[in-house]
């Protein structure tokens, strides 16, 4: 079987987050904390939007974790709201209007994923 070379856009994606990868470790280094990049694309328009996300304390993941289990998407959204490096983020995830709410419901739903993420690790097997 041959195998397809990559081609520019996998080539740009990659580049992409590489570049997003090393300014979360660098935003690590600046907010002594373990940084998160939230990096998602809009579905009607292909944009890639980016926000940094700096890791909650112990007391906040388990107060993640219990409210995770029962009502996941009000966890990562309150997360989000608390968390996100405004500074470093797009700035439509974080501004209101509904012109910005995929921006926002987007970043959510990554945020959401770092929630289930949590949750399961900690699950009985």
């Amino acid at each position: 079987m041959k195998k397809t070379p990559p081609t520019s856009t996998d080539k740009d994606t990659t580049a992409l987050m590489q570049s997003v990868s090393e300014k979360a470790t660098l935003l690590s280094q600046q907010h002594a904390c373990k940084v998160h990049p939230l990096v998602f694309k809009i579905v009607d328009s292909e944009e890639t939007v980016i926000g940094y996300l700096k890791e909650p304390p112990r007391e906040v993941k388990l107060r993640m974790m219990d409210k995770g289990i029962s009502s996941p998407i009000t966890a990562a959204s309150e997360v989000l709201d608390a968390y996100l490096i405004k500074s470093e983020s797009d700035p439509r995830i974080y501004t209101d209007g509904a012109d910005n709410d995929k921006y926002y419901i987007g970043a959510t739903m990554e945020a959401y994923d770092l929630v289930k993420i949590a949750v399961n690790q900690f699950k009985k097997k």
